[in-house]
């Protein structure tokens, strides 16, 4: 993942006020999945990640975690692929939502995300960069995969995963990607355990 010198780019360093000021830039009430990412480009595949997750990892407003399932699942395998910015097709880009509903989002993991962002630095940073990274990319795939299944009770793990390691990869802090990983084997595990049972219920009402 590409540096960022806020000095440079003349926004906010912490992730925190980058996405406050994203949904506070002026616009209509609506507001696409393009124009965040083109807010948050900058910081690569970090923010749009952790914007991605955030609708499923707490309560959010119907209908607004399903529209980030798409987005999350393509950054991640750009991610896993290498790419240095993030790219959607035109028909994800166009994808709406009400500004307000977004920003409350935000509002509600604004303390978790502050608190992370306290406690995380620079640490065992082989684990968030390079070929790490890529695999990362593509473990975060299969969480998204876990997020856009509708089955019950699978999206919040995996979401809450995805922003931990989003946040691991932004601050380049190894031991925050390991506590996202074990996060993430817990939803990927649940998810299995929620197919199994349904192909079991199925199964036996087929018999």
């Amino acid at each position: 993942m590409r540096s960022f010198d806020p000095a440079v780019a003349g926004q906010p360093r912490r992730v925190s006020d980058l996405l406050l000021q994203t949904l506070s830039a002026p616009g209509g009430p609506e507001i696409t999945v393009a124009d965040l990412v083109s807010g948050l480009k900058d910081r690569a595949f970090g923010v749009v990640l952790l914007v991605s997750a955030l609708p499923n990892g707490i309560p959010a407003p119907p209908g607004l975690g399903s529209v980030f399932g798409l987005p999350l699942l393509f950054f991640a395998l750009q991610l896993a692929m290498g790419r240095e910015e993030p790219w959607l097709p035109a028909f994800v880009l166009r994808r709406r939502m009400r500004r307000t509903d977004l920003f409350k989002v935000v509002l509600r993991a604004l303390p978790w995300i502050q608190r992370f962002e306290r406690i995380c630095r620079p640490r065992y940073s082989l684990l968030a960069s390079g070929a790490c990274e890529r695999m990362l990319g593509a473990f975060i795939a299969v969480l998204a995969a876990s997020v856009i299944l509708p089955l019950p009770l699978t999206n919040f793990v995996p979401a809450v995963a995805t922003a931990v390691l989003a946040l691991a990869l932004l601050e380049e802090d190894g031991l925050a990607v390991v506590l996202g990983i074990l996060v993430g084997l817990g939803g990927i595990l649940l998810t299995a355990s929620m197919l199994l049972a349904l192909t079991g219920l199925v199964l036996l009402g087929i018999g």
